[in-house]
């Protein structure tokens, strides 16, 4: 046998072994992808969880899980393959998973040179539980950063005025931002005009709170005399204007929703016809307060009232010596002191609702009347009880009508939007239905007469 021979021999014999082993890897891949056909895939469910994450199971009876077993029992008969019905649950991370790797395959047998993307935080509104860590997590992380900043508002440092931004600073007001710091003629020129606002004073070494009657002279604390807030006429006389002097009067308490101010009502005295001029009850009404009395010596902001009044109608549970003692603590917080009666702001709140209720009626402003709520029967209702009792039941079923009348439009609005949906929604039944039975019209209306003359006959 000749050289080329045998190399010929030797070339069909690779060749034989070659078909051999692709037909072998053929028929490996071949039974793989029977297999991965054959394979059930897996299911997902979704299980409910409570607010703090945990799985909330749905019990089920026993007679149905012994029913479900005695058919499965009869129906397959006990083999030795695996049980493929079992269903397989993946938490949401778990899935968030699975397709961050599939995108990596994509990528692979494309071959896109891209990097790989790093992992994404959990979204937070995947579980409650979830959501509730990262909230915590946050306030958690941010909280030394809020102490040092409260510790630094509170350091008596060298600040200069911001209103001259000439003088060091010796007074803070909480109600002038974003500019609060004040040097001491900065802050007399200031809060004689508004002396409501509540002020801290550094003279001290730390930040205290100071009175409407105190301020700060050479870093020490005087007393002065502040006046209520009321429009002041500008001739009281045929006098020239420079005549005109301004002299404190009676002292009168200032009650607003930041607690009770010690003031002095202004006088006004004419130095030459000796003219002299009293702010009244009606002074005070136009500057939207409320005397306790006609001979009034406390005052009350209408904000208050207005407030009280809110307060009742979201929690009628809550009382009014609940109320005026938050008033005496923020009393007490801004440096000030004294206490609210509880029995003349009673009296004061009813006459305020009082006058109220005429000016709606010369309005011509018609009440929505409920039978329900109406007065008469609050009234009957507390028939037994205290006249304040009696009084407040009957002002808040009055404004409970009123509260009803203005949210009448909303509801019937939002009633109509839901009936008109479900008609929608049953009109879109019944066509189908027709389609499904194959009826007219006619047949329908035959069916609901027939329905009609049944439940005539019964």
């Amino acid at each position: 046998m000749s050289d080329s021979e045998l190399e010929d021999l030797l070339q069909s014999s690779d060749d034989l072994v070659h078909k051999l082993d692709l037909q072998e890897v053929d028929d490996s891949v071949g039974g793989l992808q029977k297999e991965q056909a054959t394979a059930p895939l897996p299911k997902v469910k979704w299980k409910k969880r409570d607010s703090d994450g945990n799985v909330i199971r749905v019990p089920h009876s026993r007679r149905s899980q012994s029913n479900q077993a005695s058919c499965s029992q009869k129906s397959n008969p006990p083999v030795d393959a695996p049980d493929t019905s079992s269903e397989v649950v993946f938490a949401p991370e778990a899935i968030e998973g699975f397709l961050q790797d599939l995108q990596l395959s994509l990528c692979d047998a494309t071959g896109d040179e891209m990097e790989a993307p790093t992992p994404r935080p959990l979204v937070a509104s995947s579980n409650w539980s979830t959501r509730k860590t990262i909230f915590s997590e946050s306030w958690r992380a941010a909280r030394p950063q809020l102490v040092n900043t409260a510790v630094a508002r509170e350091n008596v440092e060298a600040h200069m005025c911001q209103q001259c931004t000439s003088n060091s600073a010796v007074v803070r007001c909480r109600d002038c931002r974003p500019r609060p710091f004040f040097c001491a003629d900065c802050d007399v020129s200031m809060h004689t005009r508004h002396p409501l606002h509540n002020r801290d004073g550094s003279t001290a070494g730390f930040f205290q709170p100071l009175p409407p009657t105190t301020y700060v002279l050479n870093r020490a604390l005087i007393p002065c005399v502040r006046y209520v807030p009321v429009e002041i006429p500008e001739k009281i006389c045929g006098c020239p204007t420079d005549s005109l002097r301004i002299k404190p009067g009676k002292s009168v308490a200032v009650i607003t929703m930041n607690g009770r101010h010690e003031l002095s009502m202004p006088e006004l005295a004419c130095s030459a016809c000796k003219a002299t001029w009293t702010a009244g009850v009606e002074e005070v009404l136009r500057c939207d307060y409320w005397p306790a009395t006609l001979h009034f010596a406390t005052i009350y902001e209408t904000d208050v009232f207005f407030s009280f009044e809110e307060l009742k109608m979201a929690a009628p549970g809550l009382s009014c010596q609940a109320f005026l003692k938050m008033l005496d603590q923020r009393t007490v917080r801004f440096g000030r002191t004294g206490k609210i009666s509880g029995d003349s702001f009673l009296k004061s709140f009813f006459e305020w609702e009082a006058v109220r209720y005429e000016v709606d009626s010369l309005c011509k402003e018609e009440p929505f009347t409920c039978r329900a709520c109406s007065p008469e029967t609050a009234s009957i209702t507390a028939s037994k009880t205290q006249q304040g009792r009696n009084d407040m039941l009957t002002l808040m079923a009055m404004r409970w009508n009123e509260q009803k009348m203005k949210n009448l439009a909303t509801y019937l609005s939002r009633r109509y939007l839901k009936t008109t949906k479900a008609l929608d929604m049953k009109t879109m039944e019944v066509e189908s239905m027709k389609a499904e039975l194959a009826a007219t019209d006619g047949q329908f209306e035959d069916w609901v007469r027939d329905v009609k003359d049944w439940a005539e006959s019964e």
